[in-house]
């Protein structure tokens, strides 16, 4: 029987998958128990009924959440059947982002999610399209695949609370202040961490584990203090390395070769990510930074002859 579920990534903390059944599967109406927390968002439209709830259309207007062991049944609408994307998650992940609007869910032994849905608007489908297809091309790894999971859900459940998550911190004044300079620390010995290992495709499971953090408050965090992701600003780094290394018209080194190098998953990972950062792709920034070079040489060695 041809599976259902295709994973598309698999980290420590978060996992991206497709799901295809068509309405003729003998698995169609149940397929089973929802195995870990997840968030769908329907590509047709199909019903479906939570064990216990009223049924509901889902459809690509709309996010559904499951929590693990969630029992639940479909029916069809759309002659394609169910066709989606989910993000999975841990469930100590998923109670802390839903725990930034629902406190009580930071205490829920088996069912993080509370809700059965939420609008979807078409930035955030946009956005959840894009990920899972440079999850899929392999042109994505696990540091930024897991921070815009975690961003993705909670847009969801911002979705779903109609408001965005509260501070990472309280509100007392007080302790406003320490509160502040935890946050200032915590990003810089993030900051050590990911160049202390440049090289190395390291999760956001990881890196969080290594600073003495979770994924979801390194990463609301971070973005907060630096204005950009913990991957963003891996990337930039490592294209900063890249320059100095391409500059370097004695390097015999090929940029697959520098590729692998500087932690980037490929040759053709390490395109897309200089195009993104520099506008233009690797080899053509080399050419510009060794003529310019040679230009320099050229210029010295006339006026050493004057």
């Amino acid at each position: 029987m041809t599976a259902l579920d295709t994973i598309v990534f698999r980290g420590s903390g978060t996992a991206i998958g497709r799901f295809a059944c068509p309405v003729h599967h003998p698995a169609f109406r149940d397929s089973g128990p929802i195995a870990e927390a997840i968030v769908v968002f329907p590509r047709t439209s199909v019903w479906i009924r939570h064990a216990g709830s009223a049924p509901f259309v889902a459809d690509p207007s709309v996010v559904t959440m499951y929590n693990r062991g969630q029992v639940y049944e479909r029916g069809a609408l759309s002659p394609e059947g169910d066709r989606c994307d989910w993000f999975a998650m841990t469930d100590d992940l998923a109670r802390e982002i839903v725990g930034a609007f629902d406190p009580a869910a930071r205490d829920a032994d088996s069912r993080p999610f509370r809700l059965e849905r939420a609008q979807s608007s078409p930035s955030l489908y946009l956005q959840q399209r894009q990920l899972t297809r440079r999850a899929a091309r392999g042109t994505a790894d696990a540091l930024e695949i897991e921070e815009e999971v975690t961003d993705v859900v909670t847009q969801v459940l911002a979705q779903a609370f109609a408001r965005p998550p509260e501070p990472p911190e309280g509100r007392q004044a007080a302790g406003r202040r320490v509160a502040e300079q935890r946050r200032r620390d915590l990003v810089e010995r993030t900051k050590a961490e990911l160049l202390r290992s440049i090289s190395q495709n390291r999760s956001a499971s990881e890196i969080a584990n290594a600073v003495g953090s979770s994924v979801f408050h390194l990463c609301r965090v971070f973005r907060t203090r630096t204005g950009q992701t913990m991957h963003g600003y891996r990337t930039q780094l490592r294209i900063r390395l890249l320059l100095e290394r391409i500059g370097d018209a004695g390097s015999g080194k090929t940029l697959s070769e520098l590729a692998q190098d500087l932690g980037f998953a490929s040759h053709a990972h390490l395109v897309h990510a200089c195009r993104r950062v520099l506008g233009a792709p690797p080899g053509a920034i080399r050419d510009q930074l060794r003529g310019a070079q040679q230009a320099r040489s050229r210029i010295g060695a006339a006026s050493s002859s004057l």
